[in-house]
This record gives structure tokens, sequence and C-alpha cells, in this order.
């Protein structure tokens, strides 16, 4: 799929935006950047929502202030293991695929819950297993599975468009400048 402004994009994102980052010149490093970017504007989209929501009376009093807490603490778990799967997935999946960018695009978007997922289970029950957190190992990996359940059950609806979108740009902008 061609857009008609990719050319335009791809010269602000190498100019002023991830172009300039370490190894952006390639394809898999760069759509790591590209996913990262998806999931910094999926996580700052859903926290606006949630406020919004909360401001308009859609949520509850204070509904939208704890999801905008959860997003922020997301944050940090999300972004990085989304450029990290985008990574992998860019590199096992065939390019040759037909819709190769919304495919890899749903892909990363699930394999950043999964990656997340262990991300957050390692750091919680290896805390609870060397006794820093006074919790027991098994109750922390239940938590963290909860955690990332919630977080997909809330969130799944802004994400998987974002990085479906978000990889077929990237690949349309990579088709037309390789």
């Amino acid at each position: 799929m061609r857009f008609p402004s990719t050319d335009t994009l791809h010269r602000v994102c190498h100019r002023y935006g991830p172009g300039r980052l370490p190894g952006a010149n390639r394809p898999d490093i760069g759509a790591g950047y590209a996913a990262a970017t998806a999931a910094l504007a999926a996580t700052f989209s859903f926290a606006s929502a949630a406020i919004l929501g909360e401001l308009t009376g859609i949520l509850p009093s204070n509904d939208g202030l704890v999801w905008f807490v959860f997003a922020s603490l997301a944050l940090p778990v999300v972004v990085p293991a989304a450029f990290v799967v985008a990574i992998i997935v860019w590199r096992l999946l065939p390019t040759d695929l037909p819709l190769f960018g919304p495919i890899a695009g749903l892909l990363g978007t699930l394999g950043t819950y999964v990656a997340s997922l262990l991300a957050l289970g390692l750091v919680l029950t290896l805390s609870a297993a060397l006794g820093f957190s006074g919790a027991d190992p098994m109750n922390a990996a239940a938590f963290s599975f909860g955690v990332v359940v919630v977080g997909f059950t809330v969130t799944w609806w802004i994400t998987l468009p974002v990085g479906a979108i978000s990889a077929t740009v990237y690949t349309a902008v990579v088709s037309g400048t390789t």
C-alpha cells in the first residue's frame, strides 16, 4: 500500500524524528523505533481518553485518574517491549507476505503484551523470591499476569489499531525508499 506523503514522512522522520537515532537506517531497527513511537502514542491516547472520560462524566469519579496513572506506570515497560518485539517480528516475518504491515503491527502489539508480562513477571517474581517485596513468588507472578490481562482488556481498542496502522505506514515508507 502506497501513501501519498510517504516521501515527506520519510524526510521528516530522518531529519527530526526517529530517523536520527542509531541504526534507524536498518529496516528492523527502524521498525523498533516506529513501534516504540506507536506504543508511546497509544499510551498517551489511552491516558488522554481516560482523563477526558472522567471530565465528561463517562467514567465515574477518579476512574479516569486511576487509568491515567495505570498508563503512566506502564509506559516504561511497554515502550522498550514494543521496540524489542518489533525488531524480532520484522526479522522473523517474511517481508513479502501480503499485508505485511498490518500483520506485523498486530503481531508486534500482541507480542508487546507478552513481553510486558515477561518483564513485569520477572521483576516482581524475582523481587518476591529475593525477599524484597514481602510477597510470595507465586502471588507476584499471578499479580503480574493479572496486571497485563487488565491492561489488555482496557487498552486493546487503541493499541491494536495504532500498532497495525503504524506498521503499515512504516512499511510503506521503507518500501518507498529501498
